[in-house]
């Protein structure tokens, strides 16, 4: 009986031992670096104001949406989208407008989303080129994009932020017209 009991003992304890999560000392521990996302600034920024609130909205939201490109943050991008499509629609935005901004809040590939930024831009310049009431923005171009087509932007800063390059490029561009 005592044999059988030291046996089990035995047994049980090799069983235990043999189970225990096995660590190879000489691989070292894999850490992984908090990522820490460092937005661009958007340089000076100029005082502008419109004729009406539904085009300072538009601004607003159309700005946020550049800047988020600028960031190259696809998730900001698309949330931007978001907001900007109602203000665009309010103030009588096509349906090729509203289809682009739908597609940008839809999609998580940068890519795309400053693909349709181009349309976007078109638009929201015809609708807020004659609303300004005090102050001024810019239409600033990038011959570089879309392999060398170039792209349009509005900006209410003076500083080359390129939306359509983000931090690969940030300063290609340059203004190509101011407008008051």
């Amino acid at each position: 009986m005592k044999y059988l009991l030291h046996t089990l003992f035995l047994g049980m304890s090799l069983f235990l031992f043999s189970c225990k999560n096995q660590t190879n000392a000489n691989e070292p521990e894999i850490k992984k670096a908090p990522v820490a996302i460092e937005l661009i600034s958007e340089g000076e920024i100029q005082d502008v104001t419109f004729t009406s609130k539904g085009a300072s909205k538009v601004f607003h939201y159309y700005t946020k949406l550049k800047n988020a490109l600028v960031n190259t943050n696809p998730t900001a991008t698309a949330q931007a989208a978001q907001e900007l499509s109602s203000s665009v629609s309010l103030m009588g935005g096509d349906e090729i407008t509203l289809a682009a901004i739908k597609e940008i809040s839809m999609s998580n590939d940068i890519q795309v989303q400053r693909e349709k930024f181009v349309i976007v831009t078109t638009s929201v310049e015809k609708l807020l080129e004659n609303n300004v009431a005090t102050g001024l923005f810019y239409k600033q171009y990038c011959p570089m994009a879309f392999n060398n087509t170039g792209g349009y932007w509005l900006s209410n800063s003076k500083e080359i932020r390129n939306p359509y390059f983000g931090d690969k490029m940030l300063k290609c561009g340059r203004i190509d017209k101011e407008i008051n």
